[in-house]
Formats: structure tokens, sequence, C-alpha cells
């Protein structure tokens, strides 16, 4: 009798010491659970906010100037380009585009930037200036236009051959750090379409546009050929 009563006790407690394991482990899953959703909604609620920690902060006026730089810096340019044009790549990205990023960073230089779809029907099929120039603005919206811009001219496609899907322009952007959702709908949606188009039509009537790039200081053409002319222009060591 003495024997079963021990034996029963044994197996209510171990019944009792399993519901206590049980119950530890539902609600550790519960926490761990809660854990993951909560930085699933947090993610993506970062996802849809604008990427801070770019290299400068940049903003697109009403009619599609991407403006980069404080109104205080020593110089302001205006610099004319499309994202397909080998000279701008050439002749002032590849030589100038880091030592511009770093002068606008430093509080030194303004840029009015002027996106245009200047070559637009010289890749096959025809309108990757225009995505491109609306995927810039785009990554300027979500802070990262000089990242974006960089990683456009690495990448440049030839004229005349297959330039990049929206889809491609979208992946471009999360490399450079864009993974709000705001910038893939904007690309998509070719949200800034109608400033690009018309960037172009005034830089057409303009007489002091030359073809892409033109860099102007005021109504003055920089000669960005001439060695050391950045440098002049903001003071920079």
């Amino acid at each position: 009798m003495g024997a079963t009563r021990t034996s029963n006790a044994v197996a209510a407690a171990r019944g009792a010491a399993n519901g206590r394991r049980n119950l530890i482990f539902i609600a550790a899953v519960a926490v761990i659970a809660a854990a993951v959703l909560g930085g699933v909604v947090y993610s993506h609620a970062l996802a849809d906010q604008p990427q801070a920690g770019g290299a400068y902060t940049a903003t697109v006026q009403s009619d599609g100037t991407v403006v980069a730089g404080g109104a205080s810096a020593k110089a302001t340019l205006d610099v004319y380009e499309d994202f397909l044009c080998p000279y701008c790549k050439h002749n002032l990205e590849d030589p100038y585009g880091k030592d511009i990023t770093k002068a606008i960073a430093a509080g030194s230089l303004r840029v009015n930037y002027h996106v245009l779809d200047l070559l637009d029907n010289e890749t096959t099929p025809a309108g990757y200036s225009l995505r491109a120039g609306n995927a810039a603005l785009a990554a300027a919206k979500a802070g990262r236009f000089a990242e974006f811009h960089a990683a456009l001219y690495d990448a440049q496609p030839t004229e005349g051959q297959t330039g990049y899907t929206n889809d491609q322009l979208i992946d471009i952007g999360r490399k450079a750090g864009i993974t709000g959702q705001q910038f893939a709908d904007q690309v998509r949606d070719g949200t800034f379409d109608t400033e690009i188009r018309s960037q172009t039509d005034k830089a057409r009537d303009s007489v002091n546009f030359k073809g892409t790039p033109t860099v102007l200081k005021g109504d003055t053409q920089v000669d960005i050929a001439k060695t050391g002319w950045l440098t002049q222009l903001t003071g920079a060591a």
C-alpha cells in the first residue's frame, strides 16, 4: 500500500515537472515568436523610411533639380548630366566624382544636379536614360543620391546596347544602401519622369548648355579639362 502511494506520488511529481517544463517551453517559444515578429515589423518600418547615413544630404526641388550641399558653400555649380553619357563618366565622374562628393560633404561645395534623358534613344530598346534619371531622383529622396550616382556610373551600360531595367536599377539601389519600399515604388512608377523630361527641354533651350557634361558656375562654363579646377573653386587642399 505504501509502495503504491509512493509510486503515485512520484508519478504526480513527474507529471507536475513535465507540466512546468511544457509551460516554460511554450512561454519561451512565445517570447521568441514575439521578438521575431517585432523585429520584422520594426525592420519593415525602417525600410519605409528615408535611409540616413548617406555621404551628404540632397533634396529634390519641384522642377527636378537635385540640390546637394549647403547654401553657405564657397562655390555653387550647376552640373548637367545623362547617366548614359560616356563623357560624363570618363571626363567628370571618374576623375572628379569622389572629390566632388568629399567637397559637398565637407560643406565647401554646393551642386545643382540637372539630370537629363538626352540620350534616351541611344539604348536598345530605348528608355534607359529616363529610367536611370528617375531612379537617381528617387535615390535622392531616399537619402542616398551620392552612393547611387556613383553606382550608376560605375556600372554604366554602353550606348547602343541594352540599358538596365527598373528591377535592375532597384537592385543597384539596394547595393548602394537603399532598402526602403518607397524607392522601389518610385523607380517602377516613373515618379520623376516628367521632371527629367522638363530638365532636358530647359537645357536644350539654354545658351549655356553645351551638351553633357556641362558644368557651370553661374553663367560661366567651367573647364573640367583644366588641372586643379575643383581645388581652385573650393579651396580644398
